[in-house]
């Protein structure tokens, strides 16, 4: 019986802190909405752009515009029989693999336990 009134105590202590505490977030979310509020009613600012990047920019266009995108294009090597897809590394960590993680694992113990045993 103790038990079930302590848990009940403790449910209308939880119950007050959340009231108390209540208000404070309600004032934060209130500040945080109006900022929000402000900021988006604001002008927007004009983009600056550097002093002499205005014909290097034009050209900067230019030679992006012409290059392939390289991320999309199915490259092929030299002797023209593989794509770039079969470099990359396919599947996981084999079972030779997970063999040797643990043996290594093994090697990490301490060395405690040979110190227990006694050269008689």
């Amino acid at each position: 019986m103790a038990k079930s009134m302590r848990s009940k105590k403790v449910k209308r202590l939880r119950a007050l802190r959340r009231d108390i505490v209540q208000p404070l977030y309600d004032k934060k979310d209130e500040a945080k909405f109006a900022a929000q509020e402000a900021a988006l009613a604001a002008p927007k600012l004009p983009v600056r752009l550097p002093k002499d990047t205005s014909s290097s920019a034009s050209m900067d266009v230019a030679t992006t515009s012409t290059l392939p995108d390289l991320n999309n294009m199915d490259m092929e090597m030299d002797d023209g029989t593989q794509s770039k897809s079969s470099l990359k590394p396919s599947g996981g960590i084999g079972k030779k693999s997970l063999k040797k993680l643990k043996l290594v694992k093994d090697k990490r113990r301490g060395k405690g336990w040979k110190k227990k045993q006694r050269s008689i």
